[in-house]
This record gives structure tokens, C-alpha cells and sequence, in this order.
């Protein structure tokens, strides 16, 4: 069975309502409709549907329409089955026979009658959101491997580059001279006072040499962010290029490295390698996060290294493992960026649950869509990195 997105699902219920049913909606109320469902969760048919009617309709007049449409969509024979789900609609049970459990997966509707199930762990609850997604989509694509656009590569370059110039918030333990360093140079010091019969007229001073930060980019590679990820590839791909302190990673249901793809010269035009279950699927921020923080994070984290993140917060997985991944992540590194493609949107607020979940602990909140927005973050890096 392949998994397929609640995004798909609503991207399509938009188009059929405007091309079949003559609503006035695009792609804005996909929007506004997955941001919907974050918050009322889609468990319930009648809660998913008042909050989708929301979004939709626009006077009295189309309720109706919309409803039907919705019934026929997400309810009707459209959708393609999926092995092993549960039905959602289930035989009446006989008189003598017990009422069956509801199962996992079901998708029910309110009622003051019926009996509400135990709340779920939060693990059991981020699969069963899953499941549901899945039973949500009409339609299936394979996912395609990224590629680094060549359009505006060079302005990318020379903005990547003045990243990387204007922060320099490592210290070595190497010293070397400096006209106001915080060090006395003993050496220097006695060794220039011989031509004053002894007397020290001058100090000489010494400080650390300052490096370059390090940098980690990691790429949200799901369905929601494929229209937004080509200007962020070209970023990781001009900051590894520009500096061996660079690293990038791609995830969507895992996590992949993408660093040694994206330093070679001849990434540039072409397309990386199969990412698998990194790229082009749903989206489990929180465990992928944690992934990278257990199996890289010893190695790349540190009060020198800027974390940049660029997702759109669209979380199915546990909102805690993203919480606390988050909060690590925070207290390893020296500033972490959230790159949200809608933050450049008027009147933009971060209303998906991941987003919300991962605000706290984000240094600087902006979108990513050409080399001024570069320019503009190092600019504001600068202010609050030292």
C-alpha cells in the first residue's frame, strides 16, 4: 500500500468544487482548509466537514451544494480502497450480538449516543492519523527526486556567501594579534620595550581567531513543500558549495543526507539521487528531527552551528517528539531558522500544529524564496548571532 496525503486529497476536493460545482476557491483554500484540519483533527466526519464549509462557502447558498459535494468526495465510491483499513461504514449489529468495537482507523460521526473511545497515546494517535490520511486520497503519484535549478544560482551563490561572511561566531583556540584583543602579548610586548631601555610604551594584544559558523540545512522534502523547495535547494546548494562547514538533509518520513550531492560542482541542472521515503511523502517533522539529533547531532551541533530548517509545519507525526527535538536542538546551537514558505504572505500566522509546537525555540521565523530573502536572514542573523 502506498501512502498518500491528506494534501492531495484537499488539493483535488478544491478543483472539484470549482470546475463541477462553480465554487469561487483555489489554491488559497487549500490552503486554509489543511490548516483547518491541523486544528479539528479529521477524525470526526461532522467537526471535518463544519470546518471545511468554513473555508469553502461563502453565503448560505452553497452549503448545501458543498455538502453533497463533500458527502460524494470523501464518502462516496471515489476513493481507492486501502488493504488492511477498516470500513467506515459498518453493517448494523444484530440484536443478540454485542456492538463492535470501533476500530483505529474508523472515521465517525458525533453523537450524543454514542460512546467516545479512550484517548490514544500520543504514538498510536500520530498512526492513526496517518491511516486516515492515507484513506483520504483519491489519487496516488510517484514521488519525483529533487532538482537544483539553475535560474538565479549566481545571485544565490554571492548571497550564500555573505551568509557565511557575516557570521563568524566561532572561536578556535588558536591567538592571534590583535590591536584590541582581550590578551596581553607578554612576548611581543617585553620584546618591542628593548627599544625603550625596558619600559613597555606599547602593549601588544593577542585574541582568538574567529571562524566561520557551521551550518545544518534540513529540507522538508514533503508533498505540501514541492512547490516551495526549489529556491531552498538552491540555498543548501550554494552554502555547501561555499563553505566545508555545511551540511544538508532531506526529510519527509525519513531522513536523508544530501550533503555530499549537493557540494558537487555538477549538482548544479541536474537531479539528486532517489531519496526514497525522504522526499516526496507525508510528513513526520518531529521523528525526523530526532533522527538527525541522535545519529548526527554529536557531530554537527554546537554554540557555533546555525540550524535552518525550511518546512511548512505541516506535522502528522507526535507534536511531543517535536517538542522536545526542538528544545535540543535550541540548546545545542548558536541560532535556529524556520523557513516558512507562507511566512512571506500578508497576514500569515503560524497556525499549523507543528509550527506552533516549534515556535518557541526558533531564533528567526521567515520564507525562503530568492537571494534577497538570503541576504535579508544574514542580515538579521548578524543582529542576534555572536
Amino acid at each position: 500500500m502506498t501512502a498518500r496525503t491528506l494534501e492531495h486529497a484537499l488539493s483535488a476536493f478544491t478543483a472539484e468544487l470549482r470546475l463541477r460545482h462553480g465554487f469561487d476557491v483555489a489554491q488559497r483554500e487549500t490552503h486554509d482548509a489543511l490548516r483547518a484540519a491541523e486544528t479539528v483533527g479529521i477524525a470526526s466526519a461532522r467537526r471535518f466537514r463544519a470546518a471545511l464549509r468554513i473555508v469553502y462557502c461563502s453565503d448560505p447558498a452553497e452549503v448545501r451544494r458543498f455538502d453533497a459535494a463533500f458527502e460524494a468526495f470523501f464518502r462516496g465510491p471515489r476513493g481507492i480502497a486501502q488493504p488492511g483499513l477498516p470500513s467506515s461504514r459498518r453493517a448494523a449489529p444484530q440484536p443478540a450480538a454485542p456492538a463492535p468495537r470501533r476500530a483505529a482507523g474508523d472515521l465517525e460521526d458525533d453523537g450524543a449516543a454514542r460512546e467516545r473511545p479512550a484517548r490514544e497515546p500520543p504514538g498510536e494517535a500520530a498512526t492513526r492519523w496517518e491511516m486516515l490520511r492515507a484513506r483520504y486520497s483519491p489519487e496516488a503519484r510517484p514521488a519525483r527526486p529533487p532538482r537544483v535549478e539553475t535560474a538565479g544560482l549566481a545571485a544565490m551563490r554571492v548571497a550564500a556567501g555573505r551568509l557565511v561572511d557575516r557570521l563568524s561566531v566561532a572561536r578556535s583556540r588558536r591567538r592571534t594579534a590583535q590591536r584590541r584583543g582581550p590578551f596581553l602579548d607578554v612576548r611581543r610586548t617585553l620584546r618591542a620595550s628593548v627599544a625603550t631601555a625596558g619600559e613597555p610604551f606599547v602593549l601588544h594584544r593577542t585574541g582568538p581567531v574567529r571562524r566561520g559558523a557551521r551550518f545544518v540545512v534540513l529540507i522538508d522534502g514533503s508533498r505540501s513543500m514541492a512547490a516551495h523547495a526549489a529556491p531552498v535547494l538552491q540555498f543548501a546548494h550554494a552554502l555547501c558549495r561555499r563553505t566545508r562547514r555545511a551540511s544538508a538533509f532531506a526529510f519527509s518520513t525519513s531522513l536523508a543526507d544530501v550533503t555530499h550531492e549537493l557540494r558537487d560542482a555538477r549538482a548544479a541542472g541536474r537531479t539528486l539521487r532517489d531519496l526514497e521515503d525522504a522526499w516526496g511523502g507525508g510528513t513526520r517533522i518531529g521523528e525526523a528531527l530526532r533522527t538527525f539529533v541522535e545519529r548526527d547531532g554529536a557531530r554537527l551541533l554546537s554554540r557555533e552551528t546555525i540550524v535552518v530548517i525550511a518546512s511548512d509545519g505541516l506535522d502528522v507525526g507526535a507534536l511531543e517528539v517535536l517538542g522536545r527535538t526542538m528544545r535540543a536542538i535550541a540548546a545545542a546551537s548558536a541560532a535556529v531558522v524556520w523557513l516558512n514558505p507562507h511566512a512571506a504572505e500578508r497576514g500569515f500566522t503560524p497556525s499549523a500544529g507543528g509550527m506552533r509546537t516549534a515556535l518557541p525555540f526558533v531564533t528567526i521565523l521567515d520564507a525562503l524564496r530568492d537571494a534577497s530573502d538570503v541576504r535579508r536572514i544574514a542580515d538579521r542573523l548578524a543582529t542576534v548571532v555572536r
